[in-house]
Parts: structure tokens; C-alpha cells; sequence
């Protein structure tokens, strides 16, 4: 920015002269990015903060606080505030030019972390702190100027923007749908008028119908007597429980107004009853050709026990005259030899002695660390090995047993996994027996894990360190 550029715009000379407001430029590096105009007298703020809407200027700047009060107002008139390691001129506006340095020595007030001057309205000028330069002056506020519009012969009327052939298209178009819904709404009842639908199904399929007839009752004459009285009607005779043993015979029926289908079925159902009866009626006996209570399974077994028992007779498994064995009718006694259990050799097991399966062990879960901040975490992997590989671990602790079955002592595995989720770099040390460390060494080279991932979302690689007990049950 020039030093021309901030001299005093001329008055109006027509009208009465307006404010003194501060025009405040904003160099980086020698290059102006911004100049303002403060019209309001409100103070003026600056700060490396691009969040904090309430500085007036956010310059991003080492040395310059997130938030500082530049020009400030003192009963209605500014006042310049600068920081210790500032640099720059302030003049008066009567031609007296000083450096900050000496503002320090008289004029300016030490405030702690800023010093403090008051500006007059002809006052001007410079501040610098590193690539920052700061440049202002009072200056007569100039008029404000108004909205850019276009003439009003471009602009038009509201009756100018519409396309008529649209506006004639969606008229019509709104007046159509009108039309149809106050008829749809006034002259359609779906209570009179089928839907095509229902429609077409009465044309294809016939409607069930259903046919009820009432049963008539057919009302006998009172029978009267001699002298003209009526006669007494029969009491019915006190019906009689039927004999179990016999089927109660069913009293024919004369139709009484029924359809035959309808006879037909209440004499199959009374001859179904009949045949019930029959089955599970009883004789004088007790029981009877149908009863079917003899042939549950063990309804006449304790009967026959005692009819044994009584007779005095051997039961025996084959030689009957009646059904025998598959391989003969004469009994035959087993030959085989069952265990043996005398002497001191103790028991023998039928089918041959056994052979030693030789001692188990027991791994137990020590203590646990790992993962570099992934996603993995040693209870994901210590799942995984005790889900999955705890088989191959109790394997290779075995087969070291039947050659020490006292063995014991504590395994540390650790293992890294890399971006893909397989294991390297596994290794197991610490047990006694370098056998159980090479084996369990071997079968971590196969072992895959869930991909671990950093804080980003990226595949990374993970290290791990997993303590085993190892001890004989």
C-alpha cells in the first residue's frame, strides 16, 4: 500500500463534512490482503485465531496472541495499543513523527504485557512485528455505496419471467387434476361401484352360496278320550343303563325332515359308538372277545408270574416245543470267561489290557500385554489361542510328559502380526524342555489373527506378549 493511497479524501463541498473513522491496512510479507474501513467506533481487535469470529483481523503470525485489542476506545476516542516487541512510527497529524521505542519514554502507558497511547483524529501510522505490517489513519468517512441493480428496462415485470406456453401448459394441467378430485370426492361411492378387480373375480369364479333349511316340527294331535277330555300323555319310562357287554342297539331313524346325507351320517356315527362300546366293554369275566385291556404291554404279565409260580415249572430260554433259539432248541451254557479279578496283578479288563495313555498336563493363562494402540487386543488374541490352538499347545506339552512326567515351568510366547493378520516372528522360550519351546514355535508360524489397524483405520502391525503355565495334572 502506497503512502498516497491513505492520504484525506476531499469533503463534499455541498454538504456538511462527515466523521473521521480509522482505515486500517494489513500487509504480510510486503504484499497488502486486506484494508477496512471502521465505520462504528467499536475497538478493533487482531489474533492468530482463524475460529474466533471476534477479532477484526485474524493474521496467522508467531508472536501474535490468539486474541489482542489493537485500537482501543476511551471515552469515545481511540487509543493505540502495542505489544513490547513491536516496532514502528505514530504521528500526530501536526507533522511530529515518533518511534515506538520513544513513545515508551514519554507519552505511552505501561499496561504490563502492551503499552498504551491515545490517538488523535489526524493521527497516523506504522506497526510491525516480523512479516507483519500494519498500516492506518483517520480518514472522512466516505458515503456508502449502493446495491449494484440492473435498469429497470432490463430488469422487467414479475409477468416477464414466466414462459407463457409453460404458464398456459401447468394451468391447464392444475385444472384437469382439480376437475378429477372434486369428482372422485362427490360423484364416486366404492360402496355402489365394484373395483375391476372384484369385478373380474365374479366374472371367473362362481360365489359360494350356502343353503339353510330350518327343521320343521310336525305337531300330533292330543289324543282325547270317551268324554271328550284329553287324554294323559304316557310318562316316559326311566331309562336303563346299558349292559357292557352287549352293543346297545341304535333305534332306527324315519328321516324327521332331515336330507338322506344328513341320516346317513348319524348312523354311521351311532355305529361308531356301538363298535366303542363293544372294545372297551367287559364281559362276565371281565373282559370280553373285543376288550382290549388284555393286550396293553404288561396288563397280563404278573398274572402269568403267578401261574408259573404255582405250577411249580423251570423256566428256561430255548428247548420248548414251542419257539427256540436261532442256533438250536437245546439251551446251551456261555463258555466265555468274564474278568478277572484274583491274585495281585490286579483287575483284568475284558476285551485285553489297555495301553498307557501316558500323564496329561494343564495350561494355564499367565499374564498378558501388547498390540501398539491397534484394534487388536491381547483379549482378542488369548481368545483366539485358547479357541483355536490351545490343541496344539497341550499336544506338544504331552508328548514332552512321557519322557519327564514331572515337567513344568512357565512359556512365553510372543508373536507379532502383521498387516495382512498372519503371525511372524513367533517365538516361544522359557520352559525347561527346549523340546516344548521348538515345538510350540513351529506351530505359531501357521496362527492368523483379526487385521489390526491404528488410530487412522489402516492395516498396521501389532506385537504381542502371552505368559503360559505349563504344569502335570
Amino acid at each position: 500500500m502506497s503512502k498516497q493511497s491513505f492520504q484525506t479524501p476531499v469533503p463534499r463541498p455541498n454538504g456538511a463534512p462527515r466523521q473521521r473513522i480509522l482505515r486500517i491496512g494489513v500487509l504480510l510479507g510486503g504484499k497488502i490482503v486486506e484494508e477496512r474501513l471502521i465505520r462504528e467506533r467499536t475497538p478493533v481487535t487482531i489474533g492468530q485465531s482463524m475460529k474466533n469470529t471476534k477479532n477484526t483481523f485474524s493474521i496467522p503470525v508467531d508472536g501474535l496472541p490468539l486474541e489482542f485489542t489493537l485500537f482501543a476506545i476511551d471515552e469515545g476516542k481511540y487509543s493505540l495499543r502495542f505489544l513490547p516487541k513491536m516496532d514502528g512510527r505514530l504521528s500526530d497529524g501536526g507533522g511530529q513523527v515518533n518511534t515506538l521505542d520513544a513513545l515508551k519514554q514519554r507519552g505511552a502507558t505501561n499496561a504490563g504485557d502492551y503499552w498504551q497511547t491515545p490517538l488523535s483524529d489526524g493521527s497516523r501510522g506504522k506497526l510491525s512485528l516480523g512479516d507483519l505490517t500494519i498500516l492506518f489513519q483517520f480518514v472522512t468517512e466516505p458515503p456508502k455505496q449502493p446495491k449494484p441493480m440492473l435498469p429497470a428496462s432490463v430488469r422487467g415485470t414479475l409477468a416477464d419471467r414466466f414462459d407463457p406456453r409453460l404458464t398456459v401448459i401447468m394451468s391447464i394441467s392444475i385444472m384437469a387434476h382439480l376437475v378429477f378430485l372434486v369428482w372422485a370426492i362427490y360423484f364416486v361411492d366404492p360402496e355402489e361401484q365394484e373395483s375391476i378387480a372384484r369385478s373380474a373375480y365374479n366374472l371367473s369364479f362362481k360365489p359360494e352360496t350356502v343353503e339353510v333349511q330350518e327343521e320343521k316340527k310336525v305337531e300330533t294331535p292330543a289324543e282325547t278320550g270317551s268324554d271328550g277330555s284329553a287324554a294323559k300323555t304316557p310318562e316316559k319310562a326311566a331309562p336303563t343303563k346299558p349292559d357292557p357287554g352287549k352293543a346297545t342297539p341304535t333305534k332306527p331313524t324315519d328321516g324327521g325332515g332331515r336330507k338322506d346325507s344328513e341320516n346317513v351320517a348319524l348312523k354311521e356315527a351311532e355305529a361308531a359308538r356301538a363298535a366303542a362300546d363293544a372294545l372297551a366293554g367287559f364281559g362276565d369275566k371281565g373282559q370280553t372277545e373285543g376288550d382290549m385291556s388284555g393286550r396293553r404291554p404288561g396288563a397280563t404279565l404278573n398274572q402269568q408270574i403267578a401261574d408259573v409260580k404255582e405250577s411249580g415249572r423251570e423256566v428256561k430260554v430255548g428247548g420248548g416245543t414251542g419257539g427256540g433259539t436261532r442256533t438250536g432248541g437245546d439251551p446251551k451254557i456261555g463258555t466265555g470267561n468274564g474278568p478277572k479279578t484274583g491274585g495281585t496283578g490286579g483287575i483284568e479288563v475284558a476285551g485285553g489290557p489297555k495301553t498307557d495313555q501316558g500323564p496329561s498336563g494343564r495350561i494355564q493363562i499367565g499374564t498378558k500385554s501388547g498390540g501398539d494402540d491397534s484394534t487388536l487386543t491381547p483379549d482378542v488374541i488369548l481368545k483366539k489361542i485358547q479357541s483355536v490352538y490351545m490343541t496344539a499347545l497341550q499336544k506338544c506339552y504331552k508328548d514332552y510328559l512321557k519322557t519327564d512326567a514331572t515337567a513344568r515351568g512357565k512359556v512365553q510366547l510372543e508373536l507379532t502380526v502383521n498387516e495382512s493378520g498372519r503371525t511372524v516372528n513367533g517365538s516361544a522360550s522359557g520352559f525347561p524342555g527346549a523340546q516344548v519351546n521348538t515345538c510350540i514355535t513351529g506351530r505359531m508360524g501357521g496362527w492368523t489373527f483379526p487385521i489390526p489397524k491404528d488410530k487412522g483405520g489402516d492395516p498396521t502391525e501389532a506385537t504381542f506378549r502371552i505368559s503360559l503355565q505349563l504344569s502335570p495334572d
